[in-house]
């Protein structure tokens, strides 16, 4: 077809030719099928109790492992270490937590210890999301020392344990990264961040509309906080897991947080409610 014969928005359309037998393109996540996968679910998807949230992480965690470009995130990394001391200290040493369930049941109640360790019992969990292993690089000390604080991360952004909570410290990592790091180091940071919470704001005007402003408030709110506050990813907040909660946010300079209740909104999120509308208060007979 003639290029003026067209619609306008598809003029300029360039054909690739290619002797690969399977789907390839300029992008290295396009090109992983467990992305791809992962993306398409993901946004596109209404949520059930069918299939788990958490369900298709492991794959995704390993899909961007491989596809990352660990040497380029290595160099990254030692030009960051050159100027900032007390950062290059942290990867020298990569301190890692110890740490169960039971060492925090003595944690006082509103502690942040107390807070997680309640969160825990309740929910039937155990502290470490993935198996703690001796990380052979910075990155990898970067990954899983995350990994080990993502829980404390919504316990300082104010996030609750719920779906609409995992935006807090997801947007917090964002707007921490990307205040302490270059744009380019920030970004690959960020790549399993992105494809873990980003399809959250696709399907959520697609199926949850009523939510979709909440959610970007709460994303704004977040991100503002990571903007101001010092590094987060380098404490060892398990030494202090007894402080009250405002009291660790001063500590470990997290500014303007606030804890958010965002319980009501994920169970409509989670299709365990119907409506967003609040129970009808039980009226005394007189």
């Amino acid at each position: 077809m003639n290029e003026d014969d067209l619609p306008y928005l598809q003029r300029g359309r360039q054909k690739v030719e290619t002797t690969s037998s399977v789907l390839i393109s300029s992008s290295k996540y396009m090109n992983d099928y467990r992305i791809r996968e992962w993306v398409n679910t993901q946004c596109l998807k209404r949520n059930g109790r069918d299939y788990p949230p958490t369900y298709g992480i492991p794959m995704l965690i390993e899909a961007v492992r491989e596809v990352q470009d660990h040497g380029r995130i290595e160099e990254l990394f030692n030009d960051a270490r050159k100027d900032w001391p007390e950062f290059d200290k942290w990867l020298d040493e990569r301190w890692l937590a110890r740490l169960t369930r039971e060492d925090m049941k003595s944690c006082p109640p509103g502690s942040v210890g107390g807070i997680w360790y309640n969160q825990l019992v309740t929910a039937g969990m155990q502290v470490d999301i993935i198996p703690t292993f001796e990380p052979r690089s910075s990155f990898e000390y970067f990954f899983l020392r995350g990994v080990q604080i993502h829980d404390i991360m919504h316990i300082l952004s104010g996030g609750g344990f719920d779906a609409l909570g995992e935006i807090m410290p997801a947007f917090l990592k964002y707007g921490n990264l990307f205040r302490h790091f270059n744009p380019e180091l920030a970004g690959l940071l960020n790549v399993q961040n992105t494809l873990l919470t980003i399809p959250m704001f696709m399907r959520g005007p697609l199926h949850y509309p009523e939510l979709f402003v909440q959610m970007w408030d709460l994303a704004h709110y977040a991100m503002k906080v990571g903007q101001d506050s010092d590094a987060l990813f380098i404490p060892r907040y398990e030494e202090w897991l007894d402080l009250p909660l405002e009291e660790a946010r001063a500590k470990f300079g997290v500014r303007g947080a606030r804890t958010i209740d965002t319980s009501r909104e994920s169970d409509f999120f989670d299709e365990r409610t119907a409506s967003l509308e609040p129970a009808p208060q039980a009226v005394a007979a007189e």
